[in-house]
C-alpha cells in the first residue's frame, strides 16, 4: 500500500520527536509559555502512544495541568481539560468541559472533533457518524478520514472502513510516518476485531516497514502470531517491547507466549503483569478497566476480578465491545466456578442490552 520512500525514516522521526521534547523540556525549566507547555504535552502523548510509555502519558498530563494552572485563557484551558479527561476515559467530565469550552468561545470545529470522539467512545455511533462525515468532508485529511474509518469499523461497516482508511493514507501529504503509523495501527486492530488475522498481519507488516519502533503495533502483531500458532514469531516480536514499554499489556503477551511454549516462567510473568495492572487501576481505574479485564479473564486467571472490571468498563461506556467483554467475562467466571446461569441472569441481560440510564446520559450530554 505504501511506497517505502514516501516518509522520513521511522528511526529519524522518533529521534526528532525526542529531540523536540528535550528542547521544550529545557525551555520549560527556564519558564516556558503556555503554548510551549501545551506543545510539550502533546509531543509526550505522541511518544507515549508510539512507544507504549505510560510514564510519558503521566508526564504529559502533569505538564498540561501545570500549564492550565498558569493560564488566564479560560476557553483553551477548558478544552485541554476536556482532552485530558477523554484520554483517560473520564467521559462525563470530558463532556461537561467541552460544553463549557464552547460557551467560553473555543472554536466549534475543534470542539466538534473532540465531541465526535466522545460520542464514539460511549457508543453513540449514529450521532458520531454525522459529525465525523462532516469533518471529513470539510477537511479530507489523514486525521479526519482515519477517525471516520475507525468509527465505521466499530459500526461493523468493515468494507467502508477499509476504503476510508486507504483514502486517509492517500490524503496524507506529510513526510512524517507518525500519523500514517497510527492510522495503520487502528486499521490493523480493526482487522483483528473483524476476525481477519491474515489482513491484520499484512497491515502490521506495513506499519513495521515505516515505523518499526511502534510498540502497540508490534504487540498486536505478536497477538496475531500467537493466534495463528506462530509462537516463535510472537516471542521475537514481544521480547524487545519489555525493554521499551512500561505498559503491563506487553508483559501479559510475553506471559501468554511463554505459556504457549510450556515454559513454567509464564505464571511468574503473569503475576508481574497483574501487580502492574492493579497499580495502574488504583490511579486510573477508568482508563485501564477494559484491558485489565481481558488480562484477568485470560493469563491473569482471576475471573471474578475480570467481571468486576468489565462491569466498571460497561458502566462508563455502552458500546457493543464493552457488552461483549462483560458477557465473555461472565461466561468465563461461570465456567471456572461451575455456578449455574441463574445467579448471573440480571448481569447477562445488562451485558447484552444497552441500559436506559446509559442512553439517557449520552442523550443529555449530546444535546445540552
Amino acid at each position: 500500500m505504501i511506497d517505502p520512500g514516501r516518509y522520513t525514516s521511522g528511526k529519524i522521526a522518533l529521534a526528532n520527536l525526542s529531540a523536540s521534547i528535550v528542547s521544550l523540556e529545557l525551555g520549560r525549566a527556564e519558564g516556558a509559555t503556555f503554548d510551549r507547555s501545551v506543545a510539550l504535552s502533546k509531543l509526550l502523548f505522541v511518544r507515549g502512544d508510539v512507544l507504549g510509555r505510560i510514564a510519558d502519558h503521566d508526564r504529559a498530563e502533569f505538564v498540561a495541568t501545570e500549564a492550565i494552572a498558569r493560564s488566564s485563557d479560560a476557553a483553551s484551558t477548558l478544552y485541554i481539560r476536556a482532552q485530558l479527561a477523554s484520554r483517560f476515559h473520564r467521559f462525563e467530565e470530558a463532556s461537561e468541559r467541552l460544553y463549557q469550552a464552547l460557551a467560553a468561545g473555543y472554536p466549534r470545529n475543534e470542539i466538534d472533533g473532540e465531541k465526535a470522539a466522545l460520542l464514539q467512545a460511549t457508543g453513540r455511533y449514529e450521532n458520531a457518524l454525522v459529525m465525523r462525515e462532516r469533518l471529513a468532508d470539510d477537511n479530507p485529511g489523514i486525521h479526519t478520514l482515519g477517525a471516520l474509518a475507525s468509527l465505521l469499523a466499530e459500526m461493523n461497516r468493515w468494507t467502508d472502513a477499509e476504503v476510508t482508511y486507504a483514502a486517509g493514507i492517500e490524503a496524507d501529504d506529510g513526510v512524517s510516518p507518525l500519523p500514517c503509523g497510527q492510522l495503520l495501527f487502528e486499521w490493523g486492530v480493526g482487522a483483528m476485531r473483524h476476525g481477519d488475522l491474515d489482513r491484520a498481519e499484512s497491515i502490521f507488516v506495513e506499519l513495521d516497514a515505516i515505523l518499526p519502533a511502534h510498540v502497540p503495533g508490534r504487540g498486536h502483531r505478536a497477538e496475531v502470531a500467537l493466534a495463528r500458532g506462530q509462537v516463535d514469531l510472537a516471542m521475537k516480536l514481544v521480547l524487545p517491547l519489555l525493554e521499551t514499554s512500561d505498559d503491563p499489556e506487553y508483559r501479559a503477551i510475553y506471559a501468554e507466549t511463554l505459556a504457549a511454549f510450556g515454559d513454567s516462567k509464564a505464571a511468574t510473568e503473569a503475576e508481574r503483569a497483574a501487580t502492574a495492572y492493579e497499580l495502574l487501576l488504583a490511579r486510573r481505574p477508568d482508563a485501564y478497566a477494559d484491558h485489565a479485564a481481558a488480562f484477568f479473564m485470560g493469563i491473569g486467571n482471576r475471573p471474578q476480578r475480570a467481571v468486576e472490571l468489565a462491569l466498571a468498563n460497561r458502566k462508563i461506556r455502552d458500546t457493543p465491545r464493552s457488552r461483549r467483554l462483560l458477557a465473555k467475562a461472565l461466561r468465563n467466571a461461570q465456567q471456572v466456578s461451575g455456578v449455574q446461569e441463574r445467579p448471573y441472569e440480571h448481569l447477562r441481560y445488562h451485558a447484552e442490552k444497552p441500559s436506559a440510564s446509559a442512553q439517557d446520559w449520552h442523550s443529555h450530554g449530546a444535546t445540552r
